[in-house]
């Protein structure tokens, strides 16, 4: 239901057509309300529009502010730094066994203690990868870089602590 102000508002602002003072055709207003409505609604949906390309525009700003201040990097280069410090952990590990003890099985125990450690450490690293970024491979690397055993398949490692292969 449309008040008698509403329609003489409608009018003032030229949606209805006025036949006299306060006296309008019944159509003329049905159309006339119409037409407002519809036009207040197409309003609304461009204003939405507008919102949120404006929103858009201002996370892309922020954004670009983030990087230039160094608050936020790629997700590939922070991959990057979190493979170069899995491997460098991994290989500082490695010879561990070796520099503690020539004891053959105590340091097959040190290398299983050693595995276990960097087998927690890299299913914590998969879970939180997928959790930032399910959808990249980069993350599924770190944690198979950061699983493989040390010593590999062999029972122990070599005995030579100074070769890097050796992990």
């Amino acid at each position: 239901m449309v008040s008698a102000e509403r329609v003489r508002q409608l009018a003032r602002e030229g949606w209805i057509e006025k036949q006299g003072k306060d006296q309008f055709y019944l159509v003329d207003v049905v159309q006339g309300y119409i037409r407002f409505r519809n036009d207040a609604d197409r309003r609304a949906q461009k204003s939405a529009a507008d919102s949120r390309v404006r929103d858009a525009r201002a996370r892309e700003i922020e954004l670009r502010n983030a990087v230039r201040e160094g608050r936020l990097i790629e997700i590939d280069e922070a991959m990057a730094i979190v493979e170069q410090i899995t491997g460098l952990f991994r290989a500082e590990t490695a010879g561990l066994p070796a520099r503690v003890t020539r004891d053959l099985q105590f340091r097959k125990t040190i290398e299983t203690a050693l595995n276990d450690i960097l087998e927690r450490v890299a299913d914590i690293a998969a879970e939180r990868g997928r959790a930032v970024a399910s959808a990249r491979v980069a993350s599924e690397t770190v944690a198979a870089n950061a699983a493989r055993r040390v010593g590999g398949d062999e029972p122990h490692l070599s005995t030579d602590s100074r070769d890097p292969r050796a992990a």
